[in-house]
């Protein structure tokens, strides 16, 4: 794969921080700093965030701990609303209905979060930590998904609420929303680990090395194009 840096003539873009920005060394609390490379400039190998071994620990995830944890959380979700009282039909529907909210947050949260141009130096390290070492190191397989020490608070938090404000009927909505977000997570491990056999996954494959490669401020979405069709960011 040929690998090239990215020209944009827009200074406030996501993709040209380092023209406002230097990297190195960005103090974030007290002794913690964080080690932030040109995201623009993808490099093989692997990237190392903090000094503190302790930190650098909880910046890592594999494929099966999250699928251990999210595949059974998600049905559970469904089972337990079925066995309320909710009926299988309604279930079906919740869960078709939090998978596609999913796609939507994949590709808002991809999009407007992920790639959100930094403001100030810390910005520029936070956002470092959201999503820019996995640019500036596409190969490195310890952050093709994300850690459980940021999606377990956000699940307890989306639990919280979907309870709150649907009661049992939202619980299959999150049960769905839940396997869509490990669909995603999975997807995209498999998609950089490459090597795929299916006809899908080789397309998903090229759309997300294009996003990577020549065009990061389009190609969002992850596990499907849905939404940047919708929103003309496919080219």
């Amino acid at each position: 794969m040929i690998r090239r840096c990215y020209d944009f003539s827009n200074v406030s873009m996501w993709s040209t921080t380092f023209r406002r920005f230097s990297d190195g060394q960005v103090p974030v609390i007290g002794p913690i700093t964080v080690a932030v490379h040109d995201w623009t400039r993808p490099a093989a190998g692997e990237s190392r965030l903090f000094q503190q071994d302790f930190l650098e620990r909880f910046t890592f995830a594999r494929p099966a701990v999250p699928i251990a944890i999210y595949a059974p959380v998600g049905a559970a979700f469904a089972w337990y609303a079925e066995h309320a009282g909710v009926g299988w039909p309604t279930v079906a529907a919740a869960y078709g209905a939090g998978l596609l909210v999913w796609t939507l947050v994949e590709y808002v949260m991809h999009r407007f979060s992920f790639h959100h141009a930094p403001a100030t130096r810390l910005e520029v390290a936070i956002a470092y930590l959201v999503h820019g070492v996995h640019h500036a190191y596409p190969d490195d397989s310890r952050r093709w998904m994300m850690p459980l020490v940021v999606t377990m608070p956000i699940l307890a938090a989306l639990t919280l609420l979907a309870y709150t404000a649907g009661g049992v009927g939202a619980l299959p909505v999150l049960g769905g929303f839940v396997h869509g977000y490990l669909a995603y997570d999975t997807l995209h491990h498999a998609i950089h680990r490459g090597a795929n056999r299916s006809r899908a996954l080789r397309w998903l494959r090229k759309h997300h090395m294009q996003h990577h490669y020549a065009t990061p401020d389009k190609r969002f979405g992850v596990s499907s194009p849905l939404w940047d069709v919708i929103f003309r960011t496919s080219r």
